[in-house]
């Protein structure tokens, strides 16, 4: 029987993407991270997260009277950010300045762009930042391990608005 070299390529081509389709870590990690957050709800009881099609889950905590940010504009938010083992890794609530930061040029991960946009000045409110949404698959070397999703809590302190305003 005379096999065709094409064919050959082909055949190993084929048997090559199925195999590696079935070796994606990345999509291991994503499973276990979603497993993680379903857990971590689940632990907290009846309190109803919002899921955004982002992937981001929000709880307004106390609702805001004032601006709610667009890109370009400056926050300025009070926040504490967590584990799922509930270990803070970062806060500014004992500081007295709010961080600062123009929403939607990248300057902080995108879970927190997206999640001010949501809120008004005087808000508070409960994210959820999958890892994909935070600092990804590399994480941060000694305080965030990869593929580690993040909860915070915000406080939307000030809003101003950026150029081109209305």
């Amino acid at each position: 029987m005379k096999i065709n070299k094409l064919t050959l390529v082909l055949a190993i081509f084929t048997f090559a993407l199925v195999f590696l389709q079935g070796c994606n870590p990345e999509k291991k990690w994503e499973e276990q991270e979603e497993q993680i957050i379903q857990d971590y709800l689940n632990s907290i009881g009846d309190t109803i997260y919002q899921k955004m099609p982002s992937g981001l889950y929000y709880l307004e905590l106390l609702e805001g009277t004032g601006l709610q940010p667009v890109d370009g504009d400056t926050v300025g938010i009070k926040y504490k950010g967590k584990l799922p083992n509930g270990r803070i890794f970062d806060t500014n609530f004992e500081e007295t300045d709010a961080f600062k930061f123009i929403v939607g040029t990248g300057y902080v991960i995108a879970g927190l762009d997206e999640g001010v946009t949501l809120m008004k000045t005087g808000e508070k409110a409960k994210f959820i930042t999958p890892s994909y949404l935070a600092y990804g698959a590399a994480g941060i070397y000694g305080v965030i391990s990869g593929y580690t999703p993040l909860m915070w809590e915000i406080e939307l302190v000030e809003v101003r608005p950026g150029p081109g305003a209305k």
